[in-house]
């Protein structure tokens, strides 16, 4: 007897009245291997499944820069950096600063700024960022800070304008950051 072939899940072959094929032919080398091509893929599935390599999650964090609840400042996976949202709080005083958004942007991002310190990284090494803001009138006077924070090759970007922000914040700012070296190529 030959051993079956697995097929791919979800082959189907035609079971004609008597369990055989259609009007009595198999295709080529199918011969008695009706409904083997789903039990084999049934199998392949259930088989335990190649060791997967482990990353290691390790959570930065630095007194540089205030976090208000039980989150992370950042969590490193492998390369990637997920930086937590940060708004405009002076870390010395756990206060909102004062003078409005254009200040609480560029306090945000300076407090993200001692946050990829803490991983040995800059503003260059930030992919993605997502900007939260209270009113989205203040969309122009935040890109001015933000230009000063990233001068080129700017991160990718999403921009919302959210019903509020904790501690009555006019904007908030979190990233996503790669660790280590970047080769900025041109698509």
């Amino acid at each position: 007897m030959r051993t079956p072939t697995a097929q791919p899940l979800g082959t189907t072959f035609p079971i004609g009245p008597r369990g055989r094929w259609g009007a009595g032919r198999a295709p080529a080398g199918a011969k008695g291997r009706e409904r083997r091509g789903a039990a084999a893929a049934v199998a392949a599935a259930s088989a335990p499944a190649p060791a997967m390599a482990s990353l290691v999650k390790k959570i930065i964090s630095t007194t540089k820069a205030p976090a208000l609840g039980p989150y992370s400042q950042a969590v490193l996976v492998d390369r990637t950096m997920y930086i937590a949202g940060q708004i405009g709080l002076e870390p010395s005083t756990g206060q909102l600063v004062s003078g409005g958004v254009k200040e609480e942007a560029k306090q945000a991002l300076k407090n993200m700024g001692e946050i990829l310190k803490a991983a040995g990284c800059d503003y260059g090494n930030v992919v993605k960022t997502t900007v939260l803001m209270a009113d989205m009138k203040d969309y122009n006077d935040i890109n001015d800070i933000y230009k000063q924070f990233f001068k080129a090759n700017f991160p990718a970007r999403a921009a919302y304008q959210v019903a509020a922000l904790p501690r009555g914040a006019r904007v908030e700012i979190e990233a996503i950051a790669i660790q280590g070296p970047l080769q900025d190529a041109s698509a």
